[in-house]
């Protein structure tokens, strides 16, 4: 069964650049219609213009994951715009604060976590009755699964996101909703130039020309929100994984 997600409504967090707007036309290439989110209004005018050009369909969304308070009001705007979302992508995220923790600033690890973890639930609870039946899809990373010399605050967050989408995988199923943690690799985003830039440890040292570009995995989270991959729902799902590509574009 190929891969479409004609008629589905997605909404991808941290789509201004990178990893995120190159989600954004990935899912449009799918037939989705999608809503491309980013901190100020314009962040994501470059990558709608994109969609449009192709004949695809996607507006914009403004959303801070960070400010908390403000998720349930945008989750209604977001919701405004066609009626439906059917899909979910939690891309937005910081390496920030990156620091050993003999040197650490409570409040920013706080921010961090923030970001990474409770912004993206927030987001999937204001979302839950209205995401019956679909897909929520999880950008995590190695660090879930290892510390990394700098990256308590990343690697703390990213691994309570990994057990966020298996809590969305086991309560979800009440209501047909799939929960998925994917790891995208090393891709060439500003997150990459900023950690090649702080020379934290060994990541900072891998050269910008070993890096993936991210529409290779964008196509890997457009496939899992597709519904042809819910066998690999509540798993921690890494793009280095054997067999996975061959899938993704077999």
């Amino acid at each position: 069964m190929s891969a479409s997600l004609q008629g589905k409504v997605a909404l991808v967090t941290g789509a201004r650049a990178g990893l995120g707007a190159a989600t954004v036309l990935a899912l449009a290439e799918l037939g989705a219609t999608v809503i491309a989110s980013g901190r100020k209004a314009g962040d994501c005018a470059e990558v709608i213009a994109a969609v449009t050009a192709k004949g695809g369909k996607a507006s914009e969304l403004v959303l801070d994951v960070g400010d908390l308070a403000a998720i349930p009001a945008r989750a209604a705007v977001a919701l405004a715009l066609y009626g439906r979302i059917d899909i979910l992508v939690n891309n937005a995220a910081t390496i920030e604060p990156m620091a050993k923790l003999s040197a650490l600033d409570a409040l920013a690890f706080d921010r961090s976590l923030t970001v990474n973890v409770s912004g993206p639930a927030a987001l999937v609870a204001a979302l839950w009755p209205d995401l019956k039946g679909g897909r929520v899809v999880n950008v995590v990373s190695g660090a879930a699964n290892h510390a990394m010399s700098g990256w308590s605050a990343y690697c703390a967050g990213k691994a309570a996101l990994m057990m966020l989408t298996r809590s969305i995988e086991l309560e979800g199923a009440e209501i047909g909703l799939r929960g998925f943690a994917f790891a995208p690799g090393l891709v060439d985003t500003d997150m990459q130039a900023s950690i090649r830039a702080a020379k934290i440890n060994q990541i900072s040292e891998v050269p910008r020309e070993n890096l993936q570009p991210p529409e290779r995995p964008a196509r890997v989270i457009a496939w899992l929100a597709s519904g042809v991959a819910d066998d690999l729902a509540g798993q921690y799902v890494d793009i280095r994984q054997e067999g996975l590509m061959e899938r993704v574009e077999g």
